[in-house]
């Protein structure tokens, strides 16, 4: 028996000298993470494979490959993928470049077992000072809500909010290209004392239904019932819950503001203060406008045909079928046009029935007709509790010089006292610092959710819940 484990132990050992080495760095910038993969095999000889998860390229083999006691290079010919990275000192890390078509990326990569998820400074890590749980509740239509409830420690009641999206399907945190920021929101206030509820939107993560089905109503509705279920928890003060709404969850927050006696105060994050129609034309031109190449020409002439479809979907009532007089108004107008505006505005070879094909789509849905019909002088000239409106100077969305203006002098309109208006310089829509602004830009910057604003979020809210 002594022998035979010996014999083993000779065996084995060649074999475990012998194996392959699997090395990996990862390095990202702005949204955009490159992971290399170095494998030696026993007989000394190397691959290399690339992936980019954000450019869908799943660890495709490089096609040539050189090492050096300095470095690593490579390359991917198919994927035009060039790669030439640096060893540091400690041979722990890489600084590198990698080139795709003609974008750039400079890496500072660090060694790691696999793919890692997006790392920003901003998204809040562990350890948590507060507790977290997944809960559920039911809101209409038999719709189950999921989501996190962020709790202080300590001796309660506290007072708490609810966070509430903006449009389009987002998760609980609002996660968007690995930023989350309203897991950061939610962090800063229940590390201020406060109870946040954030939840998945309809058909998104763990809350069922289809988003694609629902209106804004339906969303207030859905936020309505998380302030029930929050009015159920023994660790709330039930004189003390607030809405928190981003974009179109501004206009629910001021929705819910008006109509809801539970709401005790109002934060509306860009949210929209003119009516339907003019925010439609508002951020369609603001878009256009910070679009590169396009002159104030070319916008005048997309903005001429847009406010044209514009007007006639907000003109037809609800009950009324919308194709037939939105076609004779696009008709009318391609009619007016000469061959130069409709060759500026895509509309030649046949493209201007595509594009009518897919707006007539989108504007006979229920949100879109609910939405362009959306007034504000409804909800906000009946709110009587506080309100505090944010908005970046850089919001290509919802532009802040409009809809600050509007909610300020509805608000006024309707005696309301206690509010703070607040925009801020150099921020775009998500709340960013930007440089371009863009919509484009969003997912490459690295801040998540500005300081500034949380901390002006946090000391009003500190006074509001005395």
């Amino acid at each position: 028996m002594f022998y035979l484990k010996i014999t083993v132990f000779i065996i084995l050992f060649p074999l475990l000298t012998q194996a392959q080495t699997r090395q990996c760095w990862q390095g990202q910038q702005g949204s955009k993470r490159v992971l290399v993969e170095l494998i030696t095999t026993p007989e000394g000889n190397h691959q290399l494979f690339f992936t980019l998860p954000e450019a869908w390229v799943n660890r495709v083999e490089a096609d040539s490959l050189a090492i050096t006691p300095n470095g690593i290079s490579g390359s991917r010919n198919p994927e035009n993928i060039r790669f030439n990275g640096t060893f540091t000192s400690n041979r722990d890390s890489l600084s590198a470049t990698l080139t795709q078509y003609n974008q750039t990326l400079h890496l500072r990569m660090g060694r790691v077992d696999s793919l890692q998820p997006h790392y920003y400074p901003q998204n809040p890590r562990p350890p948590y000072p507060y507790q977290s749980e997944e809960v559920t509740y039911t809101s209409c239509d038999s719709i189950h809500v999921s989501g996190t409830l962020t709790l202080p420690r300590g001796k309660g009641p506290f007072p708490a909010v609810i966070i509430v999206s903006g449009t389009g399907k987002q998760d609980r945190d609002g996660t968007f290209a690995g930023h989350k920021p309203f897991f950061r929101i939610a962090d800063y206030l229940s590390r201020q004392g406060f109870i946040v509820l954030r939840t998945d939107d309809r058909g998104t993560g763990k809350t069922n239904g289809v988003y694609e089905e629902a209106t804004t109503s339906d969303f207030a509705r859905d936020a309505q019932a998380g302030i029930s279920y929050l009015k159920t928890r023994r660790e709330t003060d039930t004189h003390r819950i607030g809405i928190i709404g981003h974009s179109e969850g501004g206009q629910v927050a001021f929705m819910l503001g008006a109509e809801s006696p539970d709401v005790a105060f109002v934060i509306s994050l860009a949210g929209v203060g003119v009516d339907g129609l003019q925010i439609l034309k508002l951020q369609n031109e603001a878009i256009l406008t910070t679009t590169p190449g396009m002159t104030p020409e070319r916008v005048a002439q997309f903005m001429s045909v847009f406010n044209t479809l514009f007007d006639k979907v907000h003109a037809t009532p609800l009950d009324q079928p919308l194709e037939q007089p939105l076609r004779e108004a696009f008709d009318q107008w391609v009619a007016r046009q000469d061959e130069t505006t409709l060759k500026a505005v895509n509309f030649d070879n046949g493209r201007g029935d595509m594009f009518f094909s897919r707006y007539l789509y989108q504007a006979q849905g229920r949100w879109y007709r609910e939405m362009i019909n959306y007034d504000p002088e409804r909800y906000i000239p009946r709110i009587r509790k506080p309100v505090l409106a944010l908005n970046g100077d850089k919001d290509i969305m919802v532009p802040s010089r409009e809809n600050l203006a509007s909610i300020k002098q509805l608000l006024d309109k309707g005696g309301n006292k206690h509010y703070r208006i607040v925009e801020l310089p150099g921020l775009n829509h998500m709340f960013q610092r930007c440089v371009t602004c863009t919509r484009e830009e969003i997912p490459e910057l690295e801040d998540v959710f500005s300081e500034e604003a949380l901390q002006i979020m946090g000391s009003w809210l500190e006074k509001v819940t005395k």
